[in-house]
């Protein structure tokens, strides 16, 4: 089957504004021509602040809650707005440091209690907001609850499991090579030079990235041109240079692989997965929705949105490893052995453009990578999530302080945009704080 191509070209624009200063694009009705948000332009910064907000956008479905709300109470600091620290040789406040990356809004929960929250723009606590790549994150919780029951072994191959990939080499990796990003992809996760033609490029298409409008016109009983992610997962083969299992590089097509995996393991759709198992037993305050790709899959790699307060409540889930609203919601163990990282584990971080100093992409705070969570300190048990375009959960448990952030930011590239180093610090000087 030959692989058809379309050159479309996408551009980021990198003009840093806040994120409140485009906060009225598409409220007009009729909108305005300038101000319509369209499959080309929701990544720009001129729209992101409501596409990011409003994921029927895309194709998408529904993660519904359940059951009684878990309240967060409050013990409200306003002090730490203003609570100052110093980075790179400036000094900053909390605020500041949030703003400057366009932040939609961030709130603050130490002991189970928050103590802070700002919302900014049109964005508010009943708002849903795209979670993009921390979606990583709950995949990989999804597969501890499968490994902790019996379903997955870690070290069985993917294709142990997904017939369909047997013979590719992402069919060929362990669970643990997938969930590490260790797999050795001839792939580029740049953001800011997409090149027509390539994989790269087409992976993107079929993530909703960059707009695909011949693949959408294609009727699938006529012609098997893959459309969606899962189908074109074989397309992507082994880099001729590295070998799996050495280097830690972030390629987002593993996920798409633990999702798939989650799915086929469990006999359920991702999303009703997400829902009876994750959704339902945080107690949270809305449903959840899942991006799908134009063959309605939800696109594990970075497809959840949801409100800002539920976001923080996986966070509070995982920094008391996974117990929270009374019940066990994520494996124990499995959180346990995430932050437990192995010396191969440390070192494949360490070979990567991530602790190159020299890099753009260098990472000050990053220990280890596992299981889809980016490790600071495994000792102490500080992580996140993360997102392109400012989409962070912060989890300390030893200080059981968990920072949800929803952000538009003007660039996607969160370790190679400057604005977003100051934010980063501003966690820590949160933690501090306590």
């Amino acid at each position: 089957m030959k692989l058809k191509l379309l050159t479309v070209l996408a551009s980021i624009s990198t003009v840093s504004l806040l994120a409140s200063a485009h906060a009225n694009t598409m409220y007009s009705v009729p909108a305005d021509a300038k101000n319509q948000v369209t499959l080309s332009n929701w990544t720009l910064p001129e729209h992101n602040h409501w596409s990011f907000q409003n994921a029927s956008i895309h194709p998408n479905v529904m993660v519904p809650r359940d059951g009684n709300v878990s309240v967060l109470p409050e013990k409200l600091d306003p002090t730490i707005s203003e609570l100052k620290f110093e980075y790179s040789g400036t000094t900053y406040t909390v605020h500041e440091a949030m703003t400057n990356d366009r932040t939609d809004g961030y709130v603050i929960v130490k002991d189970g209690q928050i103590v802070h929250e700002e919302y900014f723009g049109t964005f508010n606590a009943k708002s849903q907001h795209m979670w993009a790549s921390s979606t990583k994150s709950i995949i990989g919780q999804a597969i501890g609850i499968l490994v902790e029951q019996g379903k997955i072994d870690p070290n069985k191959t993917i294709e142990t499991y997904i017939d369909e990939l047997k013979d590719s080499h992402l069919g060929k990796q362990t669970v643990r090579t997938i969930l590490n990003m260790t797999s050795a992809l001839d792939y580029s996760e740049d953001y800011a030079n997409i090149t027509p033609g390539t994989v790269h490029f087409e992976y993107f298409r079929r993530l909703g990235f960059i707009p695909a409008y011949d693949l959408m016109a294609l009727d699938p009983t006529k012609d098997d041109t893959p459309r969606g992610l899962l189908e074109f997962a074989s397309y992507i083969d082994q880099n001729p240079e590295l070998k799996p299992n050495e280097i830690f590089e972030y390629h987002s097509p593993n996920v798409d692989i633990a999702g798939w995996l989650v799915a086929r393991v469990s006999g359920q759709p991702l999303q009703d997965f997400i829902a009876q198992n994750i959704w339902y037993k945080l107690g949270v305050e809305h449903d959840a929705l899942f991006m799908t790709d134009m063959t309605y899959t939800p696109v594990a790699t970075g497809g959840f949105a949801t409100t800002l307060r539920d976001f923080a409540r996986v966070g509070i889930a995982v920094a008391n490893n996974g117990a929270y609203n009374d019940q066990q919601v994520f494996s124990k163990a499995w959180i346990k052995d995430t932050f437990n990282l192995t010396d191969d584990e440390k070192q494949h971080v360490n070979r990567s453009v991530y602790k190159d100093k020299d890099s753009s992409g260098y990472d000050e705070w990053l220990e280890g990578y596992k299981n889809y969570l980016w490790v600071h300190d495994s000792e102490k048990g500080i992580a996140t999530f993360r997102g392109v375009f400012g989409q962070n959960l912060y989890i300390n448990q030893e200080k059981n302080l968990v920072i949800a952030t929803f952000s538009s930011a003007n660039s996607a590239s969160n370790v190679a945009r400057v604005t977003n180093l100051p934010r980063m610090a501003a966690f820590e000087a949160i933690a501090n704080k306590y």
